[in-house]
C-alpha cells in the first residue's frame, strides 16, 4: 500500500510541474503576444511618420524637377550663344540665359523619421531597410553636391559678373566678360556640377518613389 501511495504522490507532483510548466508558457507566449502586437502598432505609427516625411520631401523635389532637367541643356546652349561677335543686339537673348542660369538650389531633407526606422528595425524587413539606407545616402550625397555647385556658381558666375551685370534688373553695362574665352570656360565648369546635380538629383527621386511604395506595402501587411 506504501508502494501504491508513493506511485499516486509521484504522479500527482508530475501532473502538477506539467501543470506549472504549461502555464508559464502560456504566460510567456501572452508576454511575447503582447509585446509584439506593442511592437507592431509602435512600427506602423513610425511608417506613417516616415511616409509622410518621405511624402514631402517628393513634393519639394518635383517642383524642380523640369528645371533641374532642362538647366544643362541651358548651359549648353548659353555656352554657343556667348560665341556670336553681336552680343549687344540680342540683349533680350543674353538677359533670358543669365535669369535662368542665376537660379540655384541646394537641397536638403528631413530624415529624423527614416533615421529613427533604419536604427530600430535594422534587422528586419531587410528590404525595406536596405532602400532607406540607400536613400539616405542618395539624398546626403545631392545635398552636398547641389552645396558644392552654388559655391562654384558664385565664384565662376556672381564674382566674375559683379561688376558688368545688375543682378536684380539683369541690366549689362559691359559686355566685355560675356565675350571672353575666360567666361565660357566658366561656364563650362558650371555645366560640369550641374549634370552631376542633375543625375544626382534624378536618381534620388527614383529612390524616394521606390521607397514609398515599399512604405505602403508594409503598412498594408
Amino acid at each position: 500500500m506504501e508502494k501504491n501511495k508513493t506511485g499516486k504522490y509521484l504522479k500527482y507532483a508530475f501532473g502538477e510541474i506539467i501543470l506549472v510548466v504549461i502555464g508559464i508558457l502560456i504566460a510567456l507566449g501572452i508576454n511575447n503576444w503582447n509585446e509584439n502586437r506593442i511592437n507592431s502598432e509602435s512600427e506602423y505609427v513610425l511608417l506613417q511618420k516616415l511616409k509622410e516625411e518621405n511624402s514631402i520631401n517628393i513634393e519639394s523635389m518635383k517642383s524642380d524637377i523640369d528645371y533641374r532637367n532642362e538647366l544643362p541643356d541651358i548651359l549648353r546652349n548659353f555656352n554657343s550663344f556667348l560665341k556670336i561677335e553681336d552680343l549687344e543686339t540680342n540683349n533680350d537673348s543674353l538677359q533670358y540665359y543669365l535669369s535662368d542660369i542665376f537660379s540655384s538650389t541646394a537641397y536638403s531633407f528631413t530624415q529624423s523619421n527614416l533615421i529613427n526606422y533604419i536604427n530600430l528595425y535594422n534587422s528586419k524587413f531587410s528590404e525595406l531597410n536596405k532602400e532607406l539606407s540607400t536613400l539616405q545616402s542618395y539624398q546626403n550625397d545631392i545635398q552636398l553636391i547641389s552645396e558644392k555647385g552654388i559655391d562654384i556658381k558664385i565664384q565662376n558666375l556672381f564674382q566674375v559678373l559683379k561688376k558688368d551685370v545688375d543682378f536684380n534688373s539683369l541690366e549689362i553695362s559691359s559686355y566685355e566678360t560675356l565675350k571672353s574665352l575666360e567666361f565660357r570656360n566658366d561656364i563650362i565648369i558650371i555645366l560640369s556640377v550641374e549634370k552631376e546635380v542633375t543625375t544626382q538629383f534624378n536618381r534620388t527621386l527614383k529612390q524616394m518613389q521606390k521607397v514609398d511604395s515599399l512604405i505602403l506595402k508594409r503598412l498594408k501587411n
